[in-house]
């Protein structure tokens, strides 16, 4: 990747400040967001949208989250401002509905055309990550000549190298119509890296990064407190990591560092909050099975395995230490989070992302190399040994999050891209 500069604009004319916007103030602007995976599934990309569309109905708009239907969950649900509708997709005869029967990818992009095509009022189309979905999201557009906007949230999932490199069923008819979106969200430059490779026009690509909610990941003085009402180890250090507990997010190197780690500080804890069962994959389940039977028994008892929560505003707040070894992501929302927190984080080199999120003289938070255990031991080292340089990068890393991702500011930028493809103006001409 070539070198350049991931300094985050300080600000971004608002959406009440830009002309086109105020040429479409007087009517609220009806956003479908399409997205396979949400709530009661966990997904990250789905809590990210949850809250653009918050700040976003706040502002005005309608936006209507379009989503894959599980058993027991509600149908719709009219929230604050914004809609959920979960579409029920078609299934194979004897398959039940599970945590992932949205997996029935073409199923789900044929509910979503028949709903879409049912509410014809919508003024743009907003698609969060790759699936069928958008290919159907792409017909009903240009039949009804509407702006679509596709958001990458994966490096060697959904970027577009991946995408064009595919030979799957229909792959030159997909990779066609791939290409013919109105406009492109890369939610770092080092996928904003991967359009270029991928020969894309630039002027249809804006890097949006993701945001947090600054008022809810703050720093708290008293820990203490915080962790007795959260039950959690009142004495020792405690490191925290949050994700799901698969080979992607590199938990086998984060627990191979943790043997050193709690040899040297035989009172410090280590939390995992995220996915921890997988039902539906035995292979990620006999992975973190063998990785944590590797444990010495003393390490192993210092280890807390959390599962999903939705309170990790708290146990951020709880922690001292943020440790994240991930192998690929598409950004890592949960670094910005635990920096809004002031916790001191230790990560490993995602090129395009971990500059980006720390900013180039580095000093609000550690990355280390990737599959290097021991740095990340010395890290964490370095870290709690020196309690006054701990407390600094924890504050510099709050700054920064303030300064450059907090969903306010980010919203700016979605409400700036929105406005220019419904006008007509700049990337993305309808």
């Amino acid at each position: 990747m070539p070198a350049t500069s991931h300094a985050v604009p300080d600000s971004r004319r608002s959406f009440q400040e830009t002309d086109s916007a105020r040429a479409l103030s007087d009517g609220s602007v009806r956003v479908a967001m399409v997205i396979q995976r949400f709530r009661p599934s966990f997904s990250g990309q789905g809590e990210q949208l949850e809250l653009l569309c918050q700040v976003l109905a706040r502002r005005g708009f309608e936006p209507t989250i379009i989503t894959c239907g599980h058993e027991g969950s509600a149908s719709e649900e009219q929230l604050d401002g914004y809609r959920v509708v979960r579409l029920r997709p078609d299934r194979p005869r004897g398959v039940a509905f599970g945590r992932d029967s949205g997996a029935f990818g073409p199923a789900f992009a044929s509910r979503t055309f028949g709903y879409l095509s049912a509410q014809p009022a919508f003024d743009l189309v907003h698609v969060h990550a790759l699936t069928d979905a958008l290919y159907a999201s792409w017909l009903w557009c240009r039949w009804h000549r509407k702006p679509l906007l596709f958001e990458m949230t994966l490096m060697g999932a959904d970027d577009p190298v991946s995408v064009m490199d595919s030979r799957n069923r229909l792959a030159s008819l997909r990779r066609a119509l791939f290409r013919r979106c109105d406009g492109y969200v890369a939610i770092s430059p080092a996928l904003e890296q991967r359009y270029r490779e991928a020969g894309f026009p630039q002027d249809k690509v804006r890097v949006v990064a993701q945001g947090v909610d600054v008022g809810r990941f703050l720093h708290v003085a008293d820990r203490a407190s915080l962790r007795r009402q959260l039950n959690l180890p009142a004495a020792g250090p405690l490191l925290i990591f949050v994700g799901s507990l698969i080979h992607r997010k590199g938990i086998d190197v984060l627990l191979r560092a943790w043997q050193d780690i709690h040899a040297a500080w035989p009172g410090a804890h280590l939390l995992l909050a995220g996915r921890n069962r997988f039902d539906d994959d035995t292979e990620a389940t006999a992975f973190l099975a063998g990785r944590l039977a590797l444990l010495p028994a003393g390490a192993a008892d210092h280890v807390r395995q959390l599962g999903v929560r939705d309170d990790v505003d708290q146990l951020l707040q709880a922690a001292d230490l943020f440790v994240f070894p991930s192998r690929r992501e598409g950004f890592g929302t949960v670094m910005i989070e635990a920096m809004a927190c002031g916790l001191p984080c230790i990560v490993t080199e995602l090129p395009g992302i971990t500059d980006f999120i720390f900013g180039d003289d580095g000093e609000a938070g550690t990355v280390v190399a990737q599959e290097d255990h021991r740095a990340i031991v010395s890290a964490v080292h370095n870290t709690l040994a020196d309690p006054a340089r701990a407390t600094r990068i924890g504050r510099r890393a709050r700054t920064r999050v303030v300064d450059h991702f907090d969903i306010e500011r980010i919203a700016d930028r979605y409400v700036a891209y929105y406005t220019d493809l419904l006008a007509g103006m700049g990337p993305g001409r309808v």
